[in-house]
């Protein structure tokens, strides 16, 4: 909890009361792997913060096959490039607008995640205009987030992808992740990304 509260702190100027506030809300949770936390067609009433293991949200295509969007995990170690919305576990649009979600989020490795009610937090945000703060950076990280991601995949070669995943997500590779959720998230295939690993270690 202190790890989650220093992550949160760094984005958003909270001070003691204020944290209490939102922590009161969190209802700790646990998921083991291969359990999903929700799944798409449904719609976001409550939004998770990530504390411990790894999330991959994707995207199920009809034929089957699915997308992965993005790993969620908390680490500290890499806050300089990152932001607040790589620990919430969310289909952000279905949360705010009420829809049903596109995104399906799968448990990787054994997660405990603090989960908030969407109405405890509309509350929270009508209670003091800081707290409409900390919903407005939720909102511009969600748009960078997609943003970055989007342009990643239309002006960056496979290698670059890679190195910036490596970048991003520490030690992914030595995390179990399996190898097609890495690949799909590059946007290659398992061959190609074994290729690119190989032509690293040279």
């Amino acid at each position: 909890m202190q790890e989650l509260k220093n992550y949160i702190q760094h984005f958003i100027d909270l001070d003691q009361n204020e944290w209490e506030e939102l922590s009161a809300l969190f209802t700790k949770v646990h998921y083991k792997k291969g359990e999903h936390i929700y799944g798409d067609t449904e719609v976001s009433e409550c939004l998770y913060f990530i504390v411990d293991g790894i999330v991959r949200s994707y995207k199920l295509e009809e034929d089957g096959k699915d997308f992965t969007w993005t790993f969620h995990c908390l680490n500290m170690d890499t806050l300089s490039h990152r932001m607040l919305m790589d620990i919430a576990v969310v289909d952000y649009v279905s949360f705010t607008q009420g829809v049903p979600e596109e995104l399906a989020f799968e448990v990787l490795i054994g997660a405990t995640l603090m989960k908030v009610r969407k109405k405890d937090l509309l509350a929270l945000y009508a209670s003091n205009p800081k707290w409409q703060q900390f919903a407005t950076k939720m909102a511009e990280d969600s748009y960078a987030i997609m943003r970055e991601r989007t342009f990643n995949l239309l002006t960056k070669s496979a290698k670059e992808r890679l190195d910036q995943l490596e970048a991003y997500f520490p030690g992914v590779f030595e995390k179990n992740v399996p190898v097609e959720h890495i690949a799909s998230y590059l946007g290659i295939t398992r061959q190609s990304l074994s290729r690119l690993q190989r032509e690293k270690e040279i």
